[in-house]
C-alpha cells in the first residue's frame, strides 16, 4: 500500500504544491517506504498490505522526512516525544507481527 502525493499532501496540511514541494514530498515518501523495510522488515509492505498501522507509519515517516529536509530543530518538543513515542510503538507491533505470520507460513 504506497502512500500517494495526494495522501502525503493532505497529511502535511498542503494545500497548493508547485514542483519544487511535490519532489520534496515524493523525496521524503521514498525516504520513509526505506526507512520502513529497514526498521520492521524489507516483506513488510507484502505481509501488511492494508494494515492502517502502517499507512499511519508512512505518514508519520513522511511528515518527519519532509519537515526536517532542513535540519531544523522543532521547538516543541513534547510533541516530538510523543510522535517518537508512537513510531516505536507501531514500528514493535509491526516487527512481532511480520515475525508471527512468517513462522505461520513454515
Amino acid at each position: 500500500m504506497a502512500l500517494t502525493t495526494e495522501e502525503a499532501l493532505y497529511f502535511l496540511g498542503i494545500d497548493y504544491a508547485d514542483e519544487m514541494i511535490t519532489a520534496n514530498v515524493n523525496d521524503a515518501i521514498s525516504m520513509a517506504d526505506a526507512v520502513l523495510k529497514g526498521a520492521i522488515g524489507d516483506d513488510v509492505f507484502q505481509y501488511f498490505p492494508d494494515d492502517p498501522r502502517l499507512k499511519h507509519l508512512q505518514k508519520l515517516y513522511t511528515a518527519d522526512a519532509y519537515n526536517e529536509r532542513y535540519l531544523q530543530l522543532s521547538s516543541n518538543t513534547k510533541s516530538a516525544n510523543a510522535q517518537r513515542y508512537q513510531i516505536q510503538t507501531l514500528e514493535l507491533q509491526l516487527k512481532l507481527e511480520l515475525r508471527r505470520k512468517k513462522e505461520e507460513l513454515l
